[in-house]
């Protein structure tokens, strides 16, 4: 790509949650013949994801907000502004993209103060408070509930939907099962607790695997974490070789996994819901308490979709898993109308069409700027 081709920089990092649509919107923008580049924290998992993806990376400086010493989280803070000022002069970019949380604030701030055009990007309902607090600098903000539009005020906002993995491939259900060792024929019930797993879901499951495996056309795949794996392979060490059970440390194929999946258990993170929309999953969804309980809006917007269950952890530690499951598994025509509705909840093409909004609306602002 030509060094003439205009730049658009990305702020993102932390989680893979926010890397992951970052890069799905990076590789949109470089289709449309935009060079991009990337900004995030110099001591994060993005410093290694984001160059292993083949895109160019700066860090910088910056740690989470520290109340119990403010002076030296301010001189952090001033020290990543500083070198994200320098960088953003290096870089010269048309726009600069952040995906949210405390490492994207530097890199924002030091577009406002050079006048460059600001787009974030929100894909809880809920939105963080890094994009609360960026907002009132920002061009556009791109959401992926409509709902989420109240808080942003007089900011412009436009639905544009939840990125999914750039890499993210599409199975055939008899290829998804094949790449797993699982029988398509069979309904499969996917507990998936992150790449750290649940332990929520750990301890149910494990209390609970007899009464599901009496069902007699369920196989189980459950993704406990590399860090419980061995606790847990223990725990069901009566169950590690019946065929329809399989414990996981991780899964490495999760849209192979997704392909063949009838029912998920899950936490409801933007990145996850965004796949199983796209994968037409339906899930009991158990949200995590914790960033603020953002996650608890995400599940309850999906469940009044009708795309899934909404079951909150004290509820989830205190009724039998079995009875839900059974329910579910057993009504064909309920599982059908939940997949129909996660079709509607998250459009496929959203980094495009995000990618698309930033493009467009920078032309705009480009072509209507004054002479100079």
């Amino acid at each position: 790509m030509s060094t003439s081709s205009p730049l658009i920089v990305i702020a993102c990092g932390g989680t893979g949650g926010h890397i992951y649509p970052g890069l799905a919107i990076g590789g949109q923008l470089q289709q449309q013949g935009y060079r991009v580049h990337f900004i995030g924290s110099d001591n994060r998992m993005e410093k290694d994801k984001i160059p292993a993806a083949g895109m160019p990376f700066s860090g910088l400086p910056v740690y989470p907000l520290n109340k119990k010493k403010p002076w030296h989280t301010l001189s952090v803070l001033r020290r990543s502004l500083q070198t994200a000022l320098a960088e953003l002069d290096r870089l010269r970019p048309v726009a600069v993209v952040g995906l949210g949380s405390y490492i994207t604030v530097p890199t924002i701030l030091a577009a406002r103060l050079r006048k460059i055009p600001i787009f974030l990007v929100e894909t809880n309902v809920h939105p963080g408070k890094a994009n609360l607090f960026l907002a009132r600098f920002a061009t556009c903000v791109s959401l992926a509930y409509a709902q989420s539009a109240s808080y942003f005020g007089k900011t412009p906002t436009a639905v544009g939907g939840s990125p999914i993995r750039a890499d993210f491939q599409f199975y055939p259900r008899s290829e998804g099962a094949e790449a797993l060792g699982l029988d398509p024929a069979l309904l499969t019930l996917s507990i998936v607790g992150g790449s750290q797993g649940a332990q929520i879901f750990n301890h149910k499951i494990a209390a609970e695997l007899p009464a599901l495996l009496e069902l007699p056309d369920l196989q189980i795949v459950h993704v406990c974490g590399e860090n419980h794996y061995a606790a847990m392979k223990e725990q069901c060490r009566d169950y590690m070789n019946h065929p329809r059970f399989h414990l996981r440390p991780y899964i490495d194929k999760m849209p192979a996994l997704l392909a063949c999946t009838d029912l998920a258990i899950s936490r409801a993170g933007a990145s996850t819901l965004a796949e199983f929309a796209a994968c037409k999953v339906p899930a009991v969804l158990v949200p995590g308490t914790f960033g603020g309980g953002h996650q608890g809006d995400n599940a309850r917007a999906v469940a009044a979709a009708g795309a899934g269950i909404c079951i909150e952890e004290a509820q989830f530690r205190q009724q039998p898993l079995f009875p839900l499951i059974r329910d579910v598994m057993r009504d064909t025509e309920q599982r059908r109308q939940m997949q129909e509705n996660c079709s509607k909840l998250n459009p496929i093409d959203a980094a495009h069409t995000i990618a698309q909004l930033v493009i467009d609306t920078t032309t705009q602002r480009r072509k209507e700027a004054p002479a100079c």
